[in-house]
């Protein structure tokens, strides 16, 4: 009998495939392995209303998910948040001007909602993979009325990136949590957040310890819930820094890595 009483699993490029679908073989592998009573979480790098859907899709329930790389959870079917912890506001204000005088475009996340200072081709491409649709804020978007859960720069040049990253790890790696969810995606939250914190919490709260929880992931911001117990999995397609931290490997997102590995170790466990 499978020791496993919780899992706690990534959305994009781990549990989704690359076209944003879910198998339904996947979704009837963790059905059963709910109908084991074992807890099924959802941590993600997601808005926790683009996020939602899937939980859903899946069947979970009003369980907690975990959204914004571990700065909030809120339940599934009710919506309603039970924790939503901010970047300080005096910091997330500088890092603003900051971003506003290299000429960078970036997202801003207050209330579970997107804000973006204009409209191109890359708000485009975020609403159609997320399923949400951004508040264009003009001149506002850069002084928030109030603190942002997230804020998110994003870049497809390479180079580019690489100045981004430097130049805000120099700054403000001592102020703020900051993660890579895609190579274009640079974020930033509370530097008390994490996935693998607000894992640890909701395990905590259900009286589970990190040798009987398991997790997935493909990226830099799931390191830190892959670190967390001899149970964790990367797939296929996931970074090297991953890689690394899990324990071992499945198969990719697209040939359902995650069910398959549950499958074998949970419910054939």
């Amino acid at each position: 009998m499978s020791s496993i009483q919780m899992i706690a699993i990534d959305l994009d490029d781990t549990l989704l495939r690359d076209d944003i679908s879910i198998s339904e073989y996947t979704k009837n592998v963790l059905g059963r392995a709910m109908n084991r009573g074992v807890k099924i979480v959802i941590a993600t790098g997601r808005m926790f209303q683009a996020a939602r859907p899937w939980g859903k899709a899946i069947g979970l329930g009003d369980v907690p998910m975990i959204c914004y790389t571990g700065s909030m959870t809120g339940l599934c079917e009710s919506g309603k948040i039970i924790r939503d912890v901010r970047i300080e506001k005096q910091v997330a204000q500088s890092i603003l001007s900051d971003i506003r005088s290299h000429g960078w475009y970036a997202h801003t996340y207050i209330d579970d909602e997107l804000y973006v200072p204009f409209r191109d081709w890359r708000t485009d491409e975020y609403e159609k993979q997320c399923g949400v649709k951004a508040h264009v804020a003009g001149d506002d978007f850069w002084h928030p009325a109030k603190a942002p859960t997230k804020i998110l720069v994003c870049e497809y040049d390479a180079e580019k990136m690489r100045k981004v990253e430097d130049f805000l790890k120099g700054k403000y790696g001592h102020l703020v949590n900051q993660v890579k969810s895609k190579p274009f995606f640079f974020e930033m939250n509370n530097p008390e957040c994490s996935k693998g914190k607000a894992v640890m919490a909701l395990a905590e709260s259900w009286g589970i310890s990190p040798d009987h929880v398991m997790t997935f992931g493909n990226g830099n911001n799931d390191v830190s819930m892959l670190s967390l117990t001899p149970w964790s999995f990367a797939v296929a397609n996931g970074t090297a820094g991953a890689k690394q931290a899990a324990a071992h490997e499945t198969l990719s997102n697209n040939e359902d890595g995650v069910a398959r590995a549950v499958e074998t170790y949970v419910l054939e466990g």
